[in-house]
């Protein structure tokens, strides 16, 4: 299924907005979420979002559609998504968590994230504009990690698998601890770089989308 388009919510106004704090229960929030995007809705904003955990978690579908995050998330932003044609943006900083167990989908963070970014992700793309905590991609078997600001200790702690990318002298101490398997990569890459490495960094960008671009930097 192809990625649904960029959309920062700029241009037109969203087809469905709900209000986190009138709704307040994790699970009805994310009941209602399925429910429009069921009925068709291609664009979700939540609004008034103050540290609530759990938002979008355990979403399952075939949708093409982006959920939008007015505010700082709560910890487990998406955690067990499977949803490929789902975006997640996030316009602000999201807490612990954020998609931990991600199977399919994508999770744009135009902040900064807290820690265990991506914990035991399986799949999909988890995209953090800004910096992330500690042990980002704790137990990661699957799927891509990118982040493109300072990291905190420990990332890829026991990864086991898929593909965590760095930029550069911005990421803490013990990176990789107890690898099993996976590829940890910092960018830019260098000229030295192997052909798998030039691979897999291209098509984790590839996955990215109209996203790619705020990569540039790196």
């Amino acid at each position: 299924m192809a990625p649904p388009p960029r959309n920062d919510g700029a241009a037109s106004p969203p087809d469905v907005t709900l209000s986190v704090p009138e709704i307040r229960d994790f699970e009805r929030i994310n009941a209602e979420i399925a429910q429009r995007l069921d009925a068709g809705a291609t664009r979700i904003v939540l609004a008034g979002v103050e540290g609530q955990r759990l938002l979008a978690s355990r979403l399952r579908g075939g949708w093409t559609a982006i959920v939008e995050v007015d505010g700082i998330a709560g910890p487990e932003l998406a955690a067990g998504m499977d949803a490929p044609g789902l975006t997640i943006l996030a316009r602000k900083d999201v807490a612990d968590g954020a998609g931990s167990g991600l199977i399919a989908g994508r999770i744009v963070v135009r902040g900064t994230a807290g820690d265990s970014l991506g914990y035991a992700q399986r799949g999909g793309i988890i995209l953090v504009l800004g910096g992330a905590g500690h042990r980002a991609g704790l137990l990661q078997s699957g799927g891509v990690l990118i982040v493109a600001g300072e990291v905190g200790r420990l990332s890829g702690d026991r990864q086991a698998g898929g593909c965590v990318l760095y930029a550069s002298g911005r990421v803490g101490p013990h990176r990789g601890r107890g690898r099993r398997g996976g590829r940890m990569i910092a960018l830019p890459l260098p000229p030295s770089a192997t052909i798998e490495d030039q691979e897999a960094v291209e098509t984790a960008l590839q996955a990215c989308g109209a996203w790619r671009t705020d990569l540039d930097p790196l």
